[in-house]
């Protein structure tokens, strides 16, 4: 008898040359036998046929909230007790070894990685990426995957491969449900900037699904408020005074988004569906910018004090429509989408600053008022096609994809005269409309011998892009064919040892509010801007594991980026003017060993480890930046216990450390997180309480520094993430255990927004 891996696959070794037959059993299914003629190594798919409709099922047991294989960590969000009654971003910060800070997702050691929804790459970056995450609450999840090493038929944005966000769907006969509502206490103290103490976020969110012999119905809804602090110190250190810019904001955030969908059954082989995702986002709130110039004695010299409110509502909305047709019984699928994505956001701002000198006494004539009005409008129509072929020899998938971009950004400013009256200001006014149409194809080839099993791709992407600022009258334009090759080998030497290698090559495009040259103000005297003629940076990711039970892996791994861009902050020691631009300037190479294990180390205690050791260096092709190289480490642990016998009510206690390490071209300090928390169900498994307590020593800001000009800069994130959380579950219906997923074809794009 053979077990099943939690993927569903399995191997049979030495059988016998002749008619085989096989039967396959699954709780819930009728058990399948198959008689076929073994000639060669064959690969098999089998379709499992579900028993008629039970009165009631009980289950016992759950799964493991971290489950690992070959090229893939699957973390359930339903068996997570630090998850239960969080959002979406905190949901994927559970991932070994997945970061999330100052703005960024990323794999300690490997660098960026892009999120798809749902299989959907989402066309956000920074502050929009993480504020639509937060709006998906945990209770609309059903699992997060990390692809380390996606096949072909995968996008290949993200240099460190690929996390999927996957929603609930249940496809049990009948309705299903479940209502979530959590209430969050920030610790941060009083706010000396607001004169505030009360700091906290509300979430309610519900899903419910039908489901027939022939229609899928499905919804959720989900609505946020939160009031919280965010915020940064920025330090320069000239020849002859210190520098230093402390930002310190209060947002509200209010969000309510939703998703609602079908799927028709026309034949038993041909399924059709539409689906509808979309809300409104509103994060509302104020800067309190201070800039402290100093003697190099420590005695003040001047204060430039900035004041700013702003109103940005963003409304997302995408729609796709899907058809997946099973040609055979032998596993040949085709399967198209089509998707449309329209992301409109809408800013006001009111901008004023004043300076003092080193007694705090302001300067008559030195106030500066700003009114500015921000639009964002990006639409994106994608057509995709996917067909998997498998045969004797091997299994084949090819499939390509039609992707068309339309963004326009403006960014006008007004300044405030002494009446009030507004002046356009055209130095600093900008409108920017911007194009990009890709086509895509790829192919894959997966061969199993024997014990080896081995799996090839090659996807060639080409881009066109026009990039047209209206105020400058100027244009930018680029054509750019790549290939992107993906290669995996695995050895399987029985059922307990398995070797494997892998190589990729990835790109990560610089997002479209990157590309827009306009200037956004955060004093009088520094200020950000975009950079059109940045370019995409490529990444190139290698990796040799051994594999033990899918319980301890082992690995080896090397990675090289090439062309990267980062925003840097850059000062002259000849005046006191500022700016920020993205530039292509970094050559990264990183390479470095990690140990990964699951372990049950007794029947009521569950512990998943992560240690990750490497070494990095940024070369620089620019003078202003030095190059930089540095050792960095990695360790996690994440532990689940069982409290009672019933195994109803559970603990979790989670911990991570980032040693210092090599960011770009900066020397990142070390930082950690330390988070605790219990969760009780009820008799019946309807309902959950769960109280958790996330980053208890408020250790989990990033800060980094770095030198440009022979200038020392240090950035310093007091990113606040300490709070305790308290929430309710209540699951009504049909059993909702079992969730089916559906993909859509619009990945690649929903990543790059800002």
């Amino acid at each position: 008898m053979v077990q099943a891996d939690s993927l569903g696959n399995f191997i049979l070794n030495n059988l016998a040359i002749g008619y085989t037959a096989i039967a396959v059993s699954e709780p819930g299914f009728a058990v399948q036998t198959l008689t076929f003629d073994c000639k060669r190594d064959t690969t098999i798919q089998i379709l499992m046929s579900r028993y008629g409709e039970l009165k009631q099922i009980v289950i016992e047991g759950s799964k493991s909230a971290i489950q690992t294989s070959r090229n893939k960590v699957v973390y359930n969000v339903a068996s997570s007790i630090v998850a239960t009654g969080g959002d979406a971003l905190q949901a994927i910060s559970q991932l070994p070894g997945v970061r999330v800070n100052n703005n960024e997702i990323s794999i300690a050691g490997k660098g960026l990685t892009r999120v798809m929804l749902n299989g959907r790459l989402i066309e956000l970056q920074g502050q929009d990426l993480v504020k639509y995450i937060r709006s998906i609450s945990s209770n609309q999840l059903a699992k997060i995957e990390l692809l380390t090493n996606p096949p072909a038929q995968y996008e290949v944005e993200g240099n460190a491969g690929l996390i999927n966000i996957i929603t609930r769907r249940s496809k049990r006969l009948g309705y299903t449900g479940n209502g979530q509502f959590a209430a969050r206490n920030y610790f941060y103290g009083t706010s000396s900037a607001y004169d505030v103490r009360q700091f906290g976020e509300l979430n309610a969110s519900g899903n419910l699904a039908y489901n027939s012999k022939r229609w899928s119905i499905f919804g959720s809804i989900n609505h946020v408020r939160d009031q919280h602090l965010e915020g940064f110190i920025f330090d320069l250190q000239y020849p002859t005074q210190y520098w230093q810019q402390s930002d310190t904001g209060l947002y509200t955030h209010n969000a309510i988004t939703g998703i609602v969908g079908v799927d028709y059954k026309l034949k038993e082989n041909f399924v059709i569906g539409a689906s509808y995702s979309g809300g409104r986002d509103m994060y509302e709130g104020s800067d309190h910018v201070r800039n402290l110039i100093s003697k190099l004695s420590g005695e003040a010299d001047s204060l430039l004090a900035s004041y700013a409110t702003y109103s940005p509502v963003a409304r997302p909305a995408s729609v796709n429509v899907h058809a997946i047709w099973q040609l055979d019984t032998t596993g040949k699928q085709l399967s198209v989408n089509a998707d449309y994505f329209n992301y409109y956001r809408t800013d006001k701002s009111h901008f004023e600053t004043s300076s003092y000198d080193g007694t705090g006494t302001y300067k008559p004539g030195s106030n500066t008022r700003y009114f500015d009005t921000n639009v964002q409008d990006v639409l994106v129509y994608t057509l995709k096609t996917d067909f998997q072929l498998p045969t004797e020899f091997a299994n084949y998938s090819i499939g390509g994809k039609l992707s068309f971009i339309g963004d326009y950004s403006n960014a006008l400013y007004y300044r405030k005269l002494a009446n009030s009256t507004l002046y356009y200001d055209d130095n600093l006014s900008n409108a920017f409309d911007y194009k990009e149409n890709t086509q895509s194809i790829y192919g894959n080839v997966g061969k199993r011998l024997d014990t080896w099993n081995f799996e090839a791709g090659l996807r060639g992407e080409f881009t066109q892009t026009n990039g047209y600022s209206v105020t400058t009258n100027t244009m930018t334009v680029n054509k750019y064919f790549k290939l992107f090759p993906s290669v995996a080998l695995n050895y399987q030497k029985d059922t307990a040892h398995s070797f494997s290698m892998s190589f990729s090559r990835r790109i990560n495009r610089p997002s479209f509010w990157n590309l827009n040259p306009y200037k956004s103000l955060y004093t009088a005297q520094s200020f950000g801007e975009g950079n059109p003629y940045l370019q995409p940076e490529y990444s190139y990711n290698a990796e040799v594991s051994y594999n033990y039970k899918n319980r301890l892996t082992s690995s080896l791994f090397a990675n090289k980026t090439d062309n990267g861009f980062i925003y840097i902050t850059v000062a002259s020691s000849d005046t006191a003017l500022v700016y920020t631009r993205p530039l292509n300037f970094i050559e990264t190479f990183r390479y470095g060993i990690s140990e990964q294990a699951s372990l049950q180390i007794t029947n009521w205690w569950q512990s998943d480890a992560l240690i990750r050791v490497y070494h990095t260096k940024a070369k620089s092709a620019i003078r202003e930046v030095g190059n930089i190289s540095s050792v960095g480490a990695y360790v996690s642990i994440q532990n689940t216990i069982q409290l009672n016998r019933k195994k109803n009510l559970s603990a979790a206690v989670n911990f991570w450390y980032q040693f210092r390490e090599v960011d770009h071209i900066a020397l990142a300090d070390p930082y950690y997180k330390f988070d605790i928390g219990v969760k009780a169900t009820s008799k019946n498994k309807k309902w959950d309480l769960a109280l958790n307590v996330n980053d208890i020593f408020m250790t989990s800001a990033l800060a980094y520094s770095y030198s440009v000009n022979n200038i020392p800069q240090k950035f310093t994130n007091f990113q606040l993430n300490r709070y305790l959380q308290l929430s309710v579950n209540y699951r009504f219906g049909k059993n909702t255990n079992t969730e089916v997923i559906q993909q859509s074809g619009n990945e690649d794009e929903k990543g790059r927004v800002h």
